[in-house]
């Protein structure tokens, strides 16, 4: 069995893929937006709209459980 994956390229001016993951995991974990920015090197309004997208996406996206937060 194998796997193909197909990746396209973020549109211009946004963070690739993995960064856009590594985004909403830390959202998730309870850190903030300027945390987050300052993590990977983007602007705390472009954090924002990462998270906005996805949103729009998936839906609602849910914080960590307490208990797993930092």
């Amino acid at each position: 069995m194998s796997i193909h994956l197909h990746v396209g390229s973020p549109a211009r001016g946004f963070p690739s893929a993995i960064k856009q993951l590594g985004i909403v995991a830390l959202w998730q974990a309870g850190f903030d937006h300027d945390e987050i920015g300052a993590q990977v090197s983007l602007h705390p309004s472009r954090v924002a709209k990462v998270l906005d997208l996805v949103r729009e996406k998936t839906g609602a996206l849910r914080p960590a459980h307490p208990e797993a937060i930092r």
